[in-house]
């Protein structure tokens, strides 16, 4: 290289730096840096593959869009990125290799600017909203040249201003600022053919088989939407959250992501191996199983690892688990499901952290979580069961439960598709034993525990009378009553 061409070369690139906000290209490499790092299996990758793919985002720099481009696709071929091999040979086949120095190449694929994946979800959102700021803000000068080369050659405006509209609605189609709709003559071919799958299906339900026959009745299987299952302290939401999370996953095989805020995955093991075995929950956890007993449990963790354990994902969450970083993990879920529903179990509502752009107040914060939990659903077309604490005036006054018994339920009574409420009257009459025997060993007690149905927006309000075995952490149906509109709301 001559002298005046490496001189050249530099003022080159020092201009090119001096335009680009140093910020704004930290950004970029830290999400690029992250991408390499986290692999294709991380949730980041489906927020980076749905936001770049969608081209709702771009790089300033003609070499970091280069390395953008690279990664996505190796990205979408389920390929470790961090390979420079394999970045330099994705380069050159798609004849950009000669824009990426092996300098910037390295320092993006070695690690150092990698950052915390919530943090670099930030940085995407940002670079979204400064790429249609800079769209916006080109489309406005071209409006101003536009009227100024007018106004010089004494023509009118009107060309201007229509050609202006037509160039802001092409924006906003290509920057996502504005949503197509197909009109009923194409939407409901597509529609059709959707029956057509439920006709041949011949399934008895829209929703998946929450493995109850009278709640599968009631609700229409677990159909898409947010449905809430509140209740008590103690009277079984989580052991009934478990049991159906584990009926779903083995019958319907799909994949279940169950988020627990509260219990650790070694409880939850133990609730469903109790229920598969019949031995007392306590004495599994405690290690005070005997020879006999230790068989049966053996037999229900080959059951539940080769069944329910092949497509249920047990995540002890904590505060890191936003709703964003749910909904990238679900929606990683369903495509690899081949885009079947799936199940979303989230244990409980009051504590999952909010995002960023979620208010402070505790009220407003949950009613925020809700309406994106109900968003999250309609995108995944799946179920979002989503556990709830009850009022203490409630079930300390031992009332029958009502929407209004809900733990901050102002908008859970709008936001919720169905809301479900375990009832667990107290008194003598609460508890039965039962004549049930598995070897030799009488069943131990047996609670009357009613679901209450009090909002159903694919069918009537009811109530389902489940046995609930807390030692086995088992529940049973026993029967189904009616419940009037205004027993539901109190």
């Amino acid at each position: 290289m001559t002298e005046q061409k490496k001189d050249f070369e530099e003022k080159m690139g020092a201009a090119h730096e001096a335009e680009v906000d140093p910020d704004r290209r930290q950004m970029e490499e830290a999400i690029l840096a992250t991408i390499a790092k986290v692999g294709p299996d991380d949730p980041f990758s489906i927020t980076f593959d749905k936001t770049y793919g969608e081209e709702m985002l771009a790089f300033s720099r003609p070499d970091l869009e280069a390395i953008a481009r690279a990664l996505w696709s190796l990205v979408c071929l389920n390929l470790t990125a961090a390979d420079p091999a394999l970045m330099r040979g994705k380069l050159q086949a798609s004849g950009e290799g000669e824009k990426v120095h092996d300098a910037v190449l390295a320092g993006i694929l070695d690690g150092s600017k990698a950052v915390d994946t919530s943090i670099a979800r930030g940085y995407i959102e940002k670079l979204h909203i400064l790429s249609k700021y800079d769209a916006a803000k080109a489309t406005g000068h071209e409006y101003l040249n536009a009227i100024e080369k007018a106004k010089k050659e004494g023509k009118g405006v009107e060309g201007v201003v229509a050609d202006l509209s037509k160039k802001v609605f092409n924006l906003a189609k290509e920057k996502k600022l504005l949503r197509e709709y197909d009109p009923e003559v194409i939407a409901a071919y597509g529609f059709l053919d959707t029956l057509k799958e439920r006709r041949t299906e011949g399934r008895d339900w829209l929703g998946l088989d929450c493995g109850f026959r009278y709640m599968n009745e009631v609700l229409n299987g677990l159909p898409e939407g947010v449905i809430i299952l509140a209740g008590a302290p103690s009277c079984g939401k989580t052991t009934l959250a478990k049991q159906i999370a584990d009926h779903v996953a083995q019958v319907e095989k799909v994949p279940v992501l169950f988020y627990s805020f509260e219990q650790s995955a070694e409880e939850l093991r133990i609730k469903s191996l109790a229920r598969l075995s019949h031995v007392d929950s306590r004495v599994i956890g405690k290690g005070r199983t005997n020879d006999e007993t230790w068989k049966e449990v053996e037999k229900a963790a080959a059951h539940y690892i080769q069944g329910p354990g092949e497509y249920l994902t047990i995540v002890e969450a904590d505060r890191n688990d936003t709703i964003e970083a749910i909904w990238a993990a679900a929606l990683m879920a369903k495509r690899k499901a081949g885009g079947k529903p799936i199940l979303l179990i989230l244990d409980y509502l009051q504590i999952i952290p909010a995002g960023k752009d979620a208010p402070d107040a505790i009220r407003e914060k949950i009613n925020w979580n809700l309406s994106e939990l109900r968003r999250l659903s309609r995108d995944l077309k799946s179920p979002v069961l989503v556990i709830s604490s009850q009022n203490r005036e409630t079930y300390k006054g031992n009332k029958q439960p009502t929407l209004a018994s809900l733990k901050e339920s102002g908008g859970m009574e709008y936001s919720a598709d169905v809301v479900i409420c375990l009832w667990r009257k107290k008194g003598k009459s609460e508890s039965m034993e039962t004549d049930r025997v598995r070897h030799d060993v009488t069943c131990p007690k047996t609670i009357r525990v009613e679901a209450y149905v009090l909002k159903n927006r694919n069918g009537h309000l009811t109530k389902v009378k489940l046995d609930f075995t807390p030692a086995w952490a088992d529940f049973g149906e026993d029967g189904k009553g009616d419940l009037s509109y205004n027993e539901a709301l109190g």
